[in-house]
């Protein structure tokens, strides 16, 4: 199966080479993967805005040797109204970087990708994002299903991956 398509959110870009960068997508039949999309630094790039932080995007994608590359992308969902409010945009930029540091790659969880998108398309809310994160760490068996962090929920994913949430930071000075 040389080309094949998935529908996936997008979770965070990188530069690769002079007009390149490497996306992760979260998708539900897959899991997190990191694909090459070939020209979307260039000014005149078609696939540049299908690709940005947050979208839910429907994806072709052709299978490399390394990394798989994006050929057709197309969006589903941009959650603009949540990108317009800077508070709203910390949460996406947390619930991001919370999913990109958590999920591993390659290892579907439709179940988790299926409470993303409903979070994602509700009001947005301290509470809301609470509650989707200790819902994933039930959903990826870090806490028994009920049991809530002592810690709090951010903590006790930082303490999971061993690494910093940066936009934590970043939502309490709002």
């Amino acid at each position: 199966m040389r080309h094949f398509k998935t529908s996936g959110l997008v979770l965070r870009r990188g530069n690769f080479g002079e007009a390149d960068k490497i996306i992760t997508i979260f998708t539900p039949n897959l899991g997190k993967i990191k694909a090459v999309a070939r020209g979307v630094r260039r000014l005149k790039s078609r696939r540049a805005p299908h690709l940005e932080l947050f979208n839910l995007v429907e994806l072709v994608l052709h299978h490399g040797q390394t990394f798989d590359t994006i050929t057709e992308a197309k969006i589903i969902n941009d959650f603009a109204e949540a990108k317009k409010d800077l508070k709203l945009t910390g949460y996406l930029f947390y619930l991001a970087e919370v999913l990109d540091k958590i999920l591993p790659e390659h290892q579907p969880h439709p179940e988790v990708f299926t409470a993303a998108q409903t979070t994602l398309a509700a009001p947005l809310s301290d509470a809301a994002v609470k509650k989707f994160v200790v819902q994933l760490l039930w959903d990826l068996g870090y806490l028994p299903k009920g049991e809530y962090p002592k810690l709090g929920a951010t903590d006790f994913v930082e303490s999971v991956v061993e690494k910093r949430i940066r936009s934590k930071k970043f939502l309490e000075e709002i």
